[in-house]
C-alpha cells in the first residue's frame, strides 16, 4: 500500500511527500522501526512521538502519522491527521481489508472477568460448531488453535496487530470473535471504527489509576465504551452499574437477583467446584456443574450463558460445555503429593481477596506466592499486601514483570502492610 492510494481513500488527511512509496507495517515504537513501516507520532503521559520521528526515518521508515505541522525530506510520506490514534486505527483497518466487517465481535469489559467471560464464549462457540476467535490477556485463539502470546500491550493490541489479528481470522472462516477490550484500549481509541456486534461488562472495580489519574476518569472511559450501545450486556450487581444504565438502550441483565435477565441462586462450593441454579426472567433453567472455584465466576459464567442463550443456544449444550470448562492460568487447579496448587492471575486487591476467599474455603492451610507489575501505583500494591493478609497463613513475595521500575522498592510497598 502507499501514499496515493491513502490519499484518494481518506480525504480526511492531508497526504503529501513521496506518495509512491509502500509501506509494509506501522508502529508506534521508533526502536521497532524496520525498512518499510510508518511511524505514527502518539502523544502520550510522558513522551510525544513528535520528537523520535528522526530517529524512525534512520532506522528505516518510509513514512509518518504526525498532528504537527513539520518540515519534512519530499522522499518522506507524511499522513498528517488532527487525531493520530484515529488516523492509526482507520489506516490500519484498511491496510488490512476492513476486516472487522467481516465478523460478529463481542467486546467484553469491565475491571474483573474480562478474559474468562471471552475465553469461555470463544470455547464454548466453538463447541456449538461456530468457527470463533479469542483476542485477550493471554493469547489469541483462531477457531482450535489457541496460542498463549504476551501482547504488547496486553489485552487489547494496538490497531496495527488487532486488524491482523482480524483478517487472520476471517480469512481461516471464523464467525464471531470474542475480545477483551480494556480501559487502555479505548482512551487510546485502539478499537476505534470497529462495529461491535454486543458488548458486554463483566465486575466493575477499580484500577489502573496509574494510568487514568483518577477513579472518575477510570470509569467515565468504561462508561463511553457504552453510550447509545443497544441491547448490552450488564452485570446488574456490579459496582457503578447506574452510571452505565445512564447511557446504555434497553440493556440486558444479568446477576443474583431473579428479576433480572438471568439470574443465579443458590450457589454452592464442592471443593473443587461449583454449582449453581440458572433463571431465565425468573423461570428456572437448571443447575449449573462448574469446576471453576469463586462466587465471581458464577457471574462470569452467567455472562457467557445469557449471550450464548441470547444468540440461540441451548441451555443443555451450554451445561454439557461448562463440566469441563476452564482457563489458562485463570483458577487452574493442580494436585501434587495431596496438595492442590492453584494458578489464578490478581492484579488488585479486590481481585486477591476473591481467589483467595475462594481458595481458603474451609479451613485450608493457605500459602500465597504473589508480587506486582511495576506500572502499579505504590497504593494499590500496598493493598494488595493487606489482602493477602486476610487470608494467607503464610506468603512469598516475589518479582512479578517490574518493568524498568525498582524491585525491592516494589516489594518494600507490598510488604508495608502484611501482617501474617
Amino acid at each position: 500500500m502507499n501514499g496515493r492510494t491513502l490519499k484518494e481513500k481518506f480525504k480526511e488527511f492531508e497526504v503529501f511527500g513521496n506518495l509512491d512509496r509502500d509501506f509494509f507495517g506501522i508502529k508506534t515504537d521508533s526502536r521497532l522501526i524496520q525498512n518499510g513501516d510508518l511511524f505514527v507520532a502518539l502523544r502520550g503521559e510522558n513522551f510525544d512521538g513528535h520528537e523520535f520521528i528522526a530517529d524512525a526515518v534512520k532506522r528505516g521508515a518510509v513514512g509518518v502519522i504526525v498532528e504537527n505541522d513539520l518540515e519534512f525530506d519530499k522522499d518522506i510520506l507524511v499522513i498528517k491527521a488532527s487525531d493520530s490514534r484515529e488516523a492509526f486505527a482507520k489506516i490500519s483497518s484498511f491496510f488490512y481489508g476492513d476486516p472487522s466487517k467481516r465478523l460478529n465481535i463481542i467486546g467484553i469489559t469491565g475491571t474483573m472477568g474480562k478474559t474468562t467471560i471471552a475465553y469461555l464464549l470463544y470455547r464454548l462457540f466453538n463447541f456449538l460448531g461456530v468457527p470463533s476467535g479469542f483476542i485477550g490477556t493471554i493469547g489469541i485463539g483462531i477457531k482450535d488453535k489457541f496460542s498463549l502470546t504476551d501482547l504488547d500491550p496486553p489485552t487489547t493490541p494496538f490497531p496495527f496487530d488487532l486488524h491482523r489479528y482480524l483478517k487472520t481470522m476471517s480469512d481461516d472462516g471464523v464467525k464471531y470473535v470474542f475480545m477483551e477490550v480494556s480501559s487502555h484500549g479505548i482512551k487510546d481509541k485502539r478499537i476505534y471504527g470497529i462495529n461491535f456486534k454486543r458488548k458486554i461488562l463483566g465486575t466493575m472495580g477499580v484500577d489502573h489509576i496509574d494510568y487514568h489519574k483518577s477513579i472518575e476518569d477510570y470509569l467515565n472511559t468504561k462508561v463511553s465504551f457504552f453510550e447509545g450501545f443497544e441491547s448490552p450486556i450488564l452485570n446488574g450487581n456490579s459496582l457503578f452499574i447506574d452510571r452505565f444504565i445512564e447511557v446504555s438502550k434497553d440493556p440486558i441483565f444479568y446477576g443474583d437477583d431473579v428479576k433480572f435477565d438471568y439470574s443465579f441462586q443458590n450457589l454452592k462450593n464442592h471443593g473443587l467446584s461449583i454449582s449453581f441454579e440458572v433463571y431465565e426472567s425468573g423461570t428456572l433453567l437448571g443447575t449449573i456443574d462448574l469446576p471453576i472455584l469463586g462466587r465471581y465466576n458464577a457471574y462470569n459464567f452467567l455472562a457467557v450463558i445469557s449471550y450464548a442463550m441470547l444468540e440461540g443456544a441451548s441451555f443443555s449444550k451450554i451445561k454439557e460445555f461448562a463440566k469441563t470448562a476452564s482457563v489458562p492460568g485463570r483458577m487452574e487447579i493442580y494436585t501434587f503429593k495431596g496438595i492442590k496448587v492453584v494458578i489464578d492471575y490478581a492484579h488488585n486487591a479486590e481481585e486477591i481477596e476473591n481467589v483467595l476467599e475462594s481458595v481458603k474455603g474451609n479451613g485450608n492451610h493457605l500459602i500465597v506466592v504473589f508480587g506486582a507489575v511495576g506500572t502499579s501505583e505504590k497504593e494499590k500494591r500496598i493493598a494488595m499486601g493487606r489482602a493477602v493478609s486476610k487470608f494467607a497463613d503464610f506468603c512469598v513475595i516475589t518479582s512479578d514483570d517490574p518493568r524498568g521500575r525498582n524491585v525491592d522498592e516494589i516489594i518494600k510497598d507490598l510488604t508495608f502492610s502484611v501482617s501474617i
